[in-house]
C-alpha cells in the first residue's frame, strides 16, 4: 500500500474546494492563512471520519483496567477508558458467535476520564483508535477525509457554505464506497460472529446506545 503524507491530503482537500493557488508542503511548518487554517481542521476531521467507521487498520482491542466503583445494583464492573479510544465499538464476547455484551459509557466519579460499565468479568474492549500515521491510511480512508477536511475548510477557504455542503454530500457517498471496500478485507463465520463483526464485514448495521 503506498503511503499517503498529512500534505498530500490537506491539497486533496483544497482541490476539492477549487483552492489550489496555494499548496501546503509540510502541514506543521508551512505558514500562511490557508496552512494555518488547516492545522486548525486536520486533527479534528481525521478524528471525525476515524470514529464515523469500524475501520480495520485502526480497530484495536485491549484488557480494561477495573477501577472499581460500579453503580450498585446495575452493573457489575466499571473500567477505564483505553487511551487513544475513539469510539468504542464493543465488549468481547467469550466466542465469535456468543450474544452481544451489554455495556454503558459514562463519566468517571471523579470527572476526571471515562469509563466503561458492563458485566463482564475481565473485559477486553473493541475499539477504534486514534491512527495519526497517514502512511496506515487505506485508500478509501483517505478519499473519505479529504472530502470532509474540504467540507471543514469550505467556509474560511472558499467563502461558501454551498461548496460545505456539497463537499459533506461526496463525503457520505465516498464514505459508503469505502466502508464497503473495508468490507471486503475479512472473512464471516457461517454463524454471524456478532452484531458489530456483521456491520464491520458489510452485514446487518447496529445501534449500540452507549
Amino acid at each position: 500500500m503506498a503511503s499517503v503524507s498529512k500534505a498530500q491530503i490537506c491539497n486533496l482537500a483544497l482541490a476539492h474546494i477549487k483552492q489550489t493557488q496555494t499548496t501546503i508542503s509540510n502541514l506543521e511548518t508551512d505558514t500562511g492563512n490557508t496552512a494555518a487554517v488547516l492545522r486548525v481542521h486536520y486533527d479534528v476531521a481525521r478524528r471525525f471520519v476515524l470514529a464515523d467507521h469500524a475501520w480495520n487498520f485502526a480497530t484495536k482491542r485491549v484488557t480494561l483496567a477495573d477501577i472499581g466503583s460500579p453503580p450498585s445494583g446495575i452493573w457489575t464492573y466499571r473500567y477505564d477508558y483505553p487511551s487513544g479510544c475513539l469510539q468504542l465499538r464493543e465488549i468481547q464476547a467469550a466466542t465469535r458467535t456468543a450474544n452481544p455484551v451489554a455495556f454503558a459509557v459514562e463519566a468517571e466519579d471523579d470527572g476526571s476520564g471515562l469509563s466503561i460499565l458492563t458485566d463482564m468479568a475481565t473485559a477486553v474492549a473493541i475499539y477504534t483508535n486514534d491512527v495519526e500515521n497517514p502512511s496506515l491510511f487505506p485508500p478509501g480512508f483517505v478519499t473519505a477525509l479529504g472530502w470532509y477536511l474540504a467540507s471543514e475548510i469550505a467556509p474560511a477557504l472558499s467563502g461558501s457554505e454551498t461548496i460545505q455542503e456539497a463537499c459533506l454530500t461526496v463525503y457520505r457517498n465516498h464514505l459508503a464506497a469505502a466502508q464497503a471496500q473495508d468490507a471486503q478485507e475479512g472473512q464471516a463465520d457461517d454463524e454471524a460472529a456478532s452484531p458489530w463483526e456483521q456491520a464491520r464485514l458489510g452485514g446487518a448495521t447496529i445501534t449500540v446506545n452507549t
